[in-house]
């Protein structure tokens, strides 16, 4: 049963909070961080394991603004009160799950939001407190930590298919950046993925690096930009200084890691897979892509993708490896063996 709470009034909500916490404080200290964020600020980019609980809807978001922007504070705290007050039950409900535990809560800029949520669960006999200067603070710091962010690194370079990323899944220390961007970084990079937007990336990136250890780090030969997201200058520096790797392994071999990597399990995967084979058409041939289409509406994965690396992927991307001065080149064909080289050489490195 919901608690109830004492005093709604504009005085009690918007006292002044207990001691706020920096994210990191807030982290450290094991609490659940809460962003009461409209969905669609949250969406555009959140801290990692803050659940979202907005106060506002969108819609509700721009009218305060609007009200705040022509008719002042006092004007936008009022018509803030009016549409809280309506869902207040639906609001303190939507905190049942975390009843317990010591709540950390986030707005824009801790500001008015996350303060009024605060001083309402502290009535409602939660534990609760401020995440200071908001979602607004921690984005700062982020772009800080990836500003100096420029460290040595191996960069693994291979044609489309050799397991580059496989690899790099068993070296440590490694930096996943098609994982970070959720997109494999080609044509097909998005199916069965939700791609993250440029702020999701860096966060993720961020809060990685502090879990790297020593330097060098292994991480993929990429362009600059990985699906709809870039990667930050300073890194993308360091990959053009680094120590080259290449691997290969046989075309059957490539030929069937895609395969098992883009899987067709669906009539959804189909239209998409054939809608991007038919953007193709500038580049390969009406013909041949309407070749691949008829091949991949018959099942026929491997001649498929045979024709895409030899046809496309290695056009296009094997002349620019040929330019590269390599340090290192190994078969991927058993990527166990092929970490364990790549191990003994990161060691062997000055």
């Amino acid at each position: 049963m919901m608690t109830k709470t004492k005093d709604l009034s504009p005085s009690a909500i918007l006292r002044k909070a207990g001691e706020k916490l920096s994210y990191e404080e807030a982290l450290a200290a094991g609490h659940q961080l809460i962003d009461v964020r409209s969905a669609a600020e949250f969406a555009d980019g959140s801290m990692p394991g803050a659940i979202n609980i907005p106060l506002f809807d969108e819609d509700e978001r721009s009218v305060i603004g609007t009200i705040y922007r022509h008719g002042g504070h006092a004007q936008a705290v009022d018509r803030g009160f009016a549409y809280a007050e309506k869902k207040l039950a639906d609001l303190l409900g939507a905190f049942t799950t975390y009843r317990g535990k010591t709540l950390a809560v986030c707005c824009a800029r801790g500001g008015m939001r996350s303060l009024s949520v605060v001083n309402l669960l502290a009535q409602a006999g939660y534990t609760a407190c401020q995440l200071a200067g908001g979602y607004q603070q921690y984005r700062r710091e982020v772009l800080a930590r990836l500003a100096d962010f420029q460290p040595r690194l191996i960069v693994i370079h291979g044609l489309t298919g050799t397991g580059k990323t496989r690899l790099l899944q068993l070296l440590r220390p490694a930096i996943d950046l098609e994982g970070l961007a959720q997109h494999r970084s080609s044509l097909f990079g998005a199916l069965d993925r939700q791609p993250s937007n440029q702020r999701t990336f860096e966060s993720g990136l961020a809060h990685l690096i502090p879990t790297l250890g020593d330097e060098p780090y292994f991480i993929e030969g990429e362009s600059r930009k990985i699906g709809r997201v870039f990667i930050p200058k300073p890194l993308a520096l360091a990959m053009k200084q680094a120590v080259l790797v290449k691997i290969h392994c046989r075309l059957e071999t490539r030929i069937a890691r895609i395969i098992e990597d883009y899987q067709v399990t669906d009539e959804e995967t189909l239209a998409a897979i054939e809608k991007i084979l038919s953007s193709l058409k500038q580049n390969m041939g009406a013909a041949l892509v309407e070749k691949m289409c008829r091949l991949l509406r018959n099942g026929e994965l491997t001649e498929l993708v045979r024709i895409l690396l030899i046809d496309y992927y290695d056009k296009r991307y094997g002349k620019s490896m040929r330019d590269y001065t390599y340090a290192l080149e190994l078969s991927a064909e058993d990527l166990s063996e092929a970490a364990a080289t790549l191990t003994e050489f990161r060691r062997s490195l000055p």
